[in-house]
C-alpha cells in the first residue's frame, strides 16, 4: 500500500483502504512542545501495539532507525508515524488515535514536566490481520564462522520448517551475554562454527511444517533458550524441562533469532500476549525468564533481604522480581550509572563494589537472606556468599567464562546453615508468567535500539559496561 502523507495532515490518503490517524489535542501541544525544544520527533508504534492505550517510542527525527520493516502511516503535527508493516495491515481499514496519558515519561522522550505519555487507541474493532508469507529464499543474518573473529553478515538460506516445525519471521532478538559467550566459545561445552547466535527472538510464524496444530500462520511467538525438550524424561515430566539431557538451545546448539527468520519445534514457539510489545519480549524471554527462576527457586519471602549482583539486562529484571515477591533489594554494581536505574526502579539500597567492599556494606544492613549472582566475574560470587546472614541462600545464575570457580568455606557454610543453589533458565511455563507480569504493568524493561549491522560493535558496547541492560535488535 503506497501512502500519500500531505503536509501537516492527521488523514493520509491511501492507495488501498483509508488509514486515519487522529490526534486529541493534549497530544498535538505535545509533539508541538518537543518539536520546539528537541527537534520534530518521529512517532513509532511499538510491534503488539494494537490494543488499547499502547504507547508508541518516541524519537527525535535524527535518531530514529527507520527500517524496511516500518510502514509510514501518515503524519500528525508534521510529524511522520511509523508502524511495523503488521500492525499497517491490522490498521488498513481502521482510525487510529494518537493521546496523551498521564504518568512518567517511562522511557520515552516525553520530558517528564509533561507529566504524561503518548498511547495510541483502535478508532474502532481492530480486525485480525493476514499475515503475508514471505517467497525469499534468502535472509540476512549474524554469523558466527570463527572463535576468534568478529560475527559476519551473511545472506544465508532461509530455513524450511521440518515436521513439527515453525518458520518465524523475526521482529525483534535482544543481545544476551550468553550469545557473546557463545561466539567467543568461553564455555567448556562449545557451539559448531559457523552458526547463528540469539535466543531473545519475537516474531511471526509464516510457515508451518507437516501435522503443526498448536500454532497458526500470524502467530506472534518467543524463541527462546530451550528450543527443544524430549517431553518424557524424568526432568520433563517432573516441570523441569531446562534439566533435560535431550534438550537444544536456540543460538548454541542449533541457529538462532540473529537472523530475518528461524525455524523451531511448534511446542516450544512461546506465545507473546498482544499486551506485550516485541521489543520488550525480546529481553524478557531470556533475562526475565531467567531471573523471574532465579527469585523462585530462592524462594524469596516479603520483607527478606535481597542482594542483586550485577545490575545489567539480567539484573534490572531480578530487581524487579525480588519487588514483586515483596523483598527488600539492594543493588550491587561497579556502574554508578546502572545503580542510578536501580533506584529508579526501586531499589532500597545502592552498593557499588568498586569504591566499597559490597561484603561489609551488606552486613552493615543486617546482611542479605538471599543473594542472586549475575555478573560473570568469580569474585563477585565470593562477595554475594559472604554478604549472606545466618541461613541465607546464594543462587548462581552468572556463567563466567573458562569454567570459573570460587572457593565454598565449609564451616560458614555448615555452622551458618547456607545454601548454594544453581539457576538455570525458566520453562514455558515460567515464560507465560513473566508475560503475564509485564502485561499487567509490573515490570520495565530497558533497552536501546541497535540493527543488526551493528551486531559487532554491540557486543563491544555490552563487553565495556556502556549498555545501561539490554540491546534489542529489531529487523
Amino acid at each position: 500500500m503506497q501512502y500519500v502523507v500531505p503536509a501537516r495532515s492527521g488523514v493520509p490518503e491511501a492507495s488501498g483502504p483509508a488509514v486515519r490517524i487522529t490526534a486529541t489535542e493534549a497530544a498535538r501541544q505535545a509533539i508541538r512542545h518537543l518539536t520546539e525544544t528537541r527537534g520534530a520527533p518521529v512517532m513509532f508504534v511499538q510491534f503488539g501495539g494494537r490494543g488499547v492505550e499502547r504507547t508508541p517510542r518516541c524519537y527525535p527525527e535524527n535518531e530514529f532507525p527507520v527500517g524496511p520493516g516500518d510502514v509510514l502511516l501518515g503524519e500528525v503535527e508534521g510529524s511522520p508515524f511509523y508502524v511495523d508493516r503488521r500492525l499497517e495491515q491490522a490498521w488498513s481499514e481502521e482510525g487510529l488515535l494518537l493521546d496523551v496519558a498521564p504518568g512518567g515519561p517511562e522511557g520515552f522522550s516525553l520530558p517528564a514536566g509533561l507529566g504524561g505519555h503518548f498511547v495510541t487507541r483502535p478508532g474502532g474493532r481492530v480486525r485480525p490481520s493476514t499475515p503475508v508469507t514471505s517467497e525469499r529464499n534468502v535472509m540476512k543474518a549474524a554469523v558466527v564462522t570463527d572463535f576468534a573473529k568478529p560475527l559476519e553478515i551473511q545472506e544465508i538460506p532461509v530455513p524450511e520448517p521440518a515436521p513439527g516445525e515453525v518458520l518465524v519471521r523475526m521482529e525483534t532478538s535482544g543481545l544476551c551475554h550468553t550469545d557473546i559467550h557463545a561466539a567467543h566459545g568461553d564455555w567448556p561445552v562449545k557451539p559448531n562454527p559457523p552458526f547463528v547466535p540469539g535466543h531473545e527472538g519475537i516474531g511471526i510464524v509464516e510457515k508451518l511444517g507437516d501435522g503443526v496444530t498448536q500454532r497458526a500462520v500470524g502467530d506472534r511467538v518467543a524463541i527462546a533458550w530451550l528450543g527443544y525438550a524430549c517431553g518424557t524424561c524424568r526432568y520433563c515430566i517432573g516441570g523441569w524441562e531446562t534439566l533435560c539431557p535431550e534438550q537444544r538451545n536456540s543460538g548454541y546448539s542449533v541457529n538462532g533469532s540473529f537472523a530475518e527468520y528461524a525455524v523451531l519445534p511448534a511446542a516450544f514457539a512461546n506465545p507473546v500476549p498482544d499486551e506485550v510489545s516485541s521489543r520488550d519480549a525480546a529481553p524478557l524471554t531470556c533475562a526475565g525468564v531467567t531471573t523471574y527462576k532465579a527469585i523462585r527457586v530462592a524462594g524469596v519471602a516479603p520483607a527478606e533481604t535481597v542482594a542483586i549482583f550485577g545490575v545489567g539486562g539480567l539484573g534490572h529484571l531480578a530487581l524487579q522480581y525480588a519487588r514483586i515477591a515483596g523483598g527488600v533489594t539492594i543493588a550491587v554494581d561497579i556502574e554508578d550509572s546502572k545503580l542510578e536505574m536501580a533506584e529508579e526502579l526501586g531499589a532500597d539500597h545502592l552498593v557499588n563494589a568498586a569504591t566499597s567492599d559490597p561484603v561489609e556494606a551488606i552486613q552493615a544492613l543486617g546482611g542479605a537472606d538471599v543473594a542472586v549472582a549475575l555478573a560473570a566475574n568469580p569474585q563477585s560470587f565470593d562477595q554475594a556468599f559472604r554478604s549472606l546472614r545466618r541461613g541465607g541462600r546464594l543462587v548462581c545464575v552468572a556463567l563466567p567464562a573458562d569454567n570459573g570457580a570460587f572457593s565454598l568455606p565449609i564451616f560458614d557454610t555448615v555452622l551458618n546453615g547456607k545454601t548454594v543453589i544453581g539457576s538455570i533458565v525458566g520453562t514455558r511455563n515460567d515464560l507465560a508468567d513473566v508475560f503475564a507480569l509485564h502485561a499487567a504493568g509490573r515490570t520495565k524493561v530497558i533497552a536501546v535500539d541497535r540493527k543488526l549491522d551493528d551486531v559487532n560493535q554491540s557486543i563491544a558496547d555490552v563487553l565495556a559496561g556502556d549498555i545501561p541492560a539490554r540491546v534489542v535488535f529489531r529487523f
